[in-house]
């Protein structure tokens, strides 16, 4: 639903850039006679604001990264009783297995489902060995199912 809502949002702005389109494409086919120069100052304008939206999304993730990263703990270790978080400025948070539904596995990370709403815990394994995740699998699988999807 992202690019309809984008698309809806932008109703104006995607009609005149329609409008210009067919200006362009209409004075390329010989149908009208375009000033050139005022049609290319036109997509310049337009390429301009195409890049000015891009930098600042792209700016905006970076922000939004950086202040993720600065919440997220800076130590996760799988205990038999549960998951131990150490996290920045000295805060630790324990969470037992009985607050998890289960288990999956990314390329670089697995994530430990939360029985309440959305929430889980992103555990990183992108630097371990085969060796070390099997490990990990196995640890996890004897405490919790994996999730299947």
């Amino acid at each position: 639903m992202y690019w309809p809502k984008v698309l809806l949002r932008n109703w104006y702005a995607i009609g005149l850039l329609v409008a210009v389109i067919w200006g362009t494409v209409a004075g390329l086919l010989g149908y009208t006679k375009p000033n050139w120069k005022g049609l290319a100052i036109v997509w310049a304008v337009i390429a301009a604001i195409i890049l000015w939206v891009i930098y600042r999304a792209k700016r905006a993730g970076a922000k939004e990264l950086v202040k993720l990263n600065a919440g997220l703990p800076d130590q996760i270790n799988l205990i038999n009783e549960g998951v131990k978080l150490d996290g920045p400025n000295g805060t630790a948070a324990f969470l037992p297995w009985r607050t998890f539904k289960g288990w999956r596995e990314g390329q670089r990370v697995v994530l430990i489902d939360q029985n309440e709403g959305n929430s889980f815990v992103i555990v990183p394994v992108a630097q371990l060995s085969e060796i070390e995740r099997q490990q990990v699998r196995q640890f996890l699988q004897a405490q919790i199912p994996p999730v299947t999807r």
